[in-house]
């Protein structure tokens, strides 16, 4: 068995020219797991979930300007938009040591005062290993435009 680990090891270093990290996979793992808590958050409109994800100096920009890390949080969770569903597709993980970069794309389903929406925001998130655990230290999204028929 762990020839046939260091055959396929071996193969995949060749085939993707880097070498295979046990620790990255976690990594990437992790940080998927932490995007996904993000979006259910927003879903719950759980200020307090953010605020354990988000790192004390957290900036969040978009198309409307740039917000420091309270009125980021309070931007998820409050208003006359309410998210129903939500999660994340196409999600890729640069790790860099203990500073990371997950890009992506978040998709969103609600109601606004105008009826229902859906939105797919692409996104880039900085994360940093902060005392012990996976911070978010930068995020920035943007409305993608819809699909043409």
């Amino acid at each position: 068995m762990a020839s046939l680990v260091r055959v396929v090891t071996c193969a995949l270093v060749l085939v993707l020219g880097t070498r295979v990290s046990a620790q990255q996979t976690a990594d990437e793992r992790a940080l998927y797991a932490l995007e996904n808590d993000f979006a259910q958050a927003v879903i719950r409109r759980d200020a307090a979930a953010l605020a354990r994800l988000v790192s004390p100096r957290w900036v969040y920009s978009d198309e409307s300007g740039v917000m420091e890390r309270d009125a980021g949080i309070r931007a998820f969770t409050s208003g006359a938009d309410t998210v129903r569903e939500a999660g994340n597709d196409r999600m890729r993980a640069l790790v860099y040591g203990n500073t990371a970069v997950v890009i992506g794309e978040l998709w969103m389903r609600g109601r606004t005062g105008k009826g229902a929406f859906r939105h797919r925001y692409r996104y880039t998130d900085t994360w940093m290993r902060l005392d012990g655990r996976w911070q978010c230290i930068a995020s920035q999204d943007y409305l993608m435009p819809e699909p043409r028929p």
